[in-house]
C-alpha cells in the first residue's frame, strides 16, 4: 500500500471502494512530499476520473491489476 497509508474506518464502504480502485489502478500511498502532482482524490466519485486524467501520475508504480477491482456500490460517493 505504501508507507502514508492510513486505513478508513471499517464501516466507510465508500472509501475502502476508492482505497480498493486506486490500488487496482497501480496508485500506491506514499509521502506527497517526495512527489510532484495532483494529490490522491478524496472521494469515491472523483476516483474515474483522476485514473483516466493521471496516467503518469508519480504514485501510480505498478501496473494496473484488474483482479483487484472493487465491486461498484450503490449509492457510494
Amino acid at each position: 500500500m505504501g508507507r502514508s497509508f492510513k486505513a478508513p474506518p471499517a464501516k466507510d464502504l465508500a472509501q475502502w471502494t476508492k482505497v480498493q480502485a486506486l490500488f487496482a489502478a497501480g496508485f500506491r500511498f506514499f509521502s506527497y512530499r517526495s512527489t510532484s502532482g495532483p494529490p490522491l482524490p478524496d472521494r469515491l466519485a472523483d476516483v474515474e476520473a483522476f485514473i483516466r486524467d493521471n496516467p503518469a501520475h508519480p504514485l501510480r508504480v505498478a501496473a494496473p491489476n484488474n483482479s483487484f477491482k472493487p465491486t461498484p456500490l450503490r449509492g457510494a460517493a
